[in-house]
């Protein structure tokens, strides 16, 4: 799994990185870290990279945490934040950020551990992607880095955070594997949108997590609108909530 970590506090980056890799090391798990001594440096690498959990500082200077908390949730929806904090007078301010957990410092190991324990049974062991071929190299894309899909002609645009691939491929054949998730819904002719990447529905408008606008076809809302929310209870049942 890629945790990040996010605080300016050389000796907190240090404690949180030994600490997780004992804990990885006794749940059998494979982590892979990237330091930030900056909220400001932690915006510019999430739009090119996906994190399964990040621990994340409120007090820094400059951007705080909340600020590069809410730039992290432009990008991805998925990803578990764990706020790291000497007070919880901001609690409310981070409710929008959607924490999966706040832990108060000092750090308490057993503590740390636990919100990790939590963590493993919501983070999925092998994460679903696809293989497509671009510009002749092969790229392995996560389902979850998918926002829409949109035909065009007899291409495929794999539109992901910050990037899109234009393959050749037709829409029905290409988007085949994917209809059998409930990730991934086609919301009209030639489009597929993927559900968690999926602000709300406006009317016959399906705003997605980069602000994109995609029409919704007058006979498929009814059933876009069921399916979203099945996913989302379905999201929520496994994060036990």
């Amino acid at each position: 799994m890629h945790i990040a970590i996010i605080d300016d506090n050389r000796a907190e980056q240090q404690m949180i990185s030994k600490s997780v890799t004992q804990w990885a090391h006794n749940s059998h798990q494979s982590v892979e870290f990237s330091v930030f001594d900056s909220g400001e440096d932690f915006s510019t690498a999430v739009t090119a990279n996906h994190f399964d959990i990040v621990f994340m500082d409120i007090y820094m200077g400059g951007m705080n945490g909340i600020e590069a908390a809410a730039v992290l949730r432009k990008h991805s929806l998925d990803t578990l934040l764990i706020f790291l904090t000497t007070s919880t007078d901001h609690m409310a301010q981070a409710f929008p950020c959607h924490a999966f957990d706040y832990i108060k410092k000092p750090i308490d190991i057993s503590r740390l551990y636990k919100t990790l324990d939590e963590a493993l049974k919501i983070l999925p062991e092998n994460q679903p992607y696809i293989d497509i071929v671009f510009e002749k190299q092969k790229i392995s894309v996560l389902h979850s880095d998918i926002l829409y899909i949109p035909s065009d002609s007899n291409y495929c645009i794999i539109t992901v955070r910050d990037n899109e691939y234009r393959i050749r491929a037709s829409f029905n054949e290409f988007t085949s594997e994917l209809k059998n998730s409930s990730e991934f819904f086609i919301i009209n002719r030639g489009i597929m949108v993927n559900l968690d990447n999926v602000l709300k529905a406006d009317n016959f408008d399906c705003i997605m997590s980069n602000q994109k606008s995609i029409p919704i076809s007058r006979r498929k809302k009814d059933e876009f609108e069921h399916s979203l929310l099945s996913r989302r209870f379905e999201k929520r049942r496994k994060e036990g909530l």
